[in-house]
């Protein structure tokens, strides 16, 4: 059964919308391409790209993987610039994105610098449509802890199946998935780019 959305909720949409757009504009503006180039490498329509850029959009997780790999940067540049020495991301709060294909929300809970780079997000997910994910930019590394539940994870041609403590590491530059096995499944992902 889906969970009710709450006004909390839709207040950080707004402002994840707010920041993606901002970040995408920036990212593609500094790059010196148009529209119709990002677009085009993202797979995208040229006006769902616009759209995103004005803020009137809610990309899913596949859609900002796609920009991302389009602008040649880590997906997390895309919801989060990097934060003050000490951040605290509370409960439920942070950037959160969900899938168009799966039942899978991320929430991105910490990025670090721009030179090498490693994501920190926690994932809920629900038994379901899968969705897989292509591969990310030449050299991500996954690093899933599952936290709740069972989860089956890692490339489509060979996921492995974790419990509760279990960590699988696996090339995130490849086609790859993750199947929640039990209703409430949470685990930590580490996106490491190299």
């Amino acid at each position: 059964m889906p969970e009710a959305i709450t006004d909390a909720e839709t207040h950080d949409a707004a402002q994840l919308r707010a920041r993606v757009a901002a970040s995408v504009r920036e990212l593609r503006s500094r790059s010196g391409r148009s529209l119709a180039d990002v677009a085009t490498a993202a797979g995208i329509g040229k006006s769902t790209l616009h759209a995103i850029e004005a803020g009137d959009a809610n990309p899913g997780i596949e859609t900002l993987w796609s920009l991302a790999r389009a602008l040649g940067v880590p997906f997390g540049a895309l919801l989060d610039a990097p934060g003050p020495t000490v951040r605290v991301v509370r409960h439920g709060h942070g950037p959160q994105v969900a899938s168009e294909a799966s039942t899978m929300r991320a929430h991105l809970l910490a990025t670090t610098g721009h030179a090498s780079r490693a994501e920190l997000y926690h994932l809920r997910l629900q038994p379901g449509p899968v969705g897989d994910s292509d591969g990310h930019t030449a050299g991500t590394v996954e690093h899933v802890l599952v936290t709740a539940g069972r989860l089956r994870a890692g490339p489509v041609d060979r996921p492995v199946e974790l419990d509760v403590g279990d960590l699988a590491t696996f090339p995130g530059d490849d086609r790859h998935r993750y199947e929640a096995l039990e209703d409430g499944t949470t685990a930590v992902l580490m996106l490491e780019y190299r």
